[in-house]
């Protein structure tokens, strides 16, 4: 199955498309300056970049912020639909709807357990594993704003802004740290600077859309 059939079937709107395209393009980077020790499987990665917030649709507030629909902002009503039927199928939990839909897929567990570990709430555990590719997914997610490629504290003030069920967690600064121990790990890995991963070095690449599971 490709991942444009996965898009489709599961009603990805173009701008979630556009943010796993852009966290793909991330971990491409990363697969680019690699000099680390760990070896990396770099496909297995990729796809966790093109998979992991395939739940997310369900979540997305269209009638408070359509503009994070871009192109697709005057189909605002056929996305509400779609939306609509996903909610129906997989209910309104976001982290639930996106463990369904791997599993329907037939994603191999390995896969499923990192993309599912992959939250700020796990930002600790991440740290401490050594599980690379979920290093780098989540550290290619965090650098990943509504709107293009931002810094990692560029992120984190927008979580502060947009987010207070984050933000007003008492462990929230714990979790800032760890997240900040990430990019320092990865930075160790890789032989550029980590300001180098922005919207001028990161591509879209629609042609991973044509990737196969």
């Amino acid at each position: 199955m490709k991942i444009s059939e996965i898009y489709e079937e599961y009603g990805i709107t173009p701008n979630l498309q556009d943010h796993m395209l852009r966290v793909c393009g991330i971990v491409e980077f990363f697969q680019k300056h690699w000099r680390g020790k760990e070896i990396i499987d770099w496909n297995f990665t990729k796809k966790m970049a093109l998979l992991h917030d395939l739940g997310n649709t369900v979540k997305f507030d269209l009638d408070k912020h359509p503009e994070f629909l871009g192109e697709e902002e005057s189909n605002v009503q056929h996305w509400k639909k779609v939306q609509g039927k996903i909610v129906k199928r997989y209910g309104s939990d976001d982290h639930e709807a996106t463990k369904q839909m791997l599993l329907e897929i037939g994603v191999e567990d390995e896969m499923i357990k990192a993309i599912l570990q992959k939250s700020f709430g796990s930002s600790i555990e991440t740290k401490n594993s050594n599980n690379w590719p979920l290093k780098i997914l989540y550290y290619a997610d965090l650098r990943t704003l509504p709107f293009g490629i931002g810094t990692l504290e560029e992120r984190i003030n927008d979580v502060k802004d947009r987010m207070p069920k984050y933000s007003g967690r008492p462990d929230f600064e714990n979790l800032v740290r760890a997240c900040r121990k990430i990019e320092e790990q990865l930075q160790r890995n890789i032989n550029i600077h980590v300001s180098e991963i922005n919207d001028n070095t990161v591509t879209i690449k629609k042609a991973l859309l044509g990737l196969s599971l």
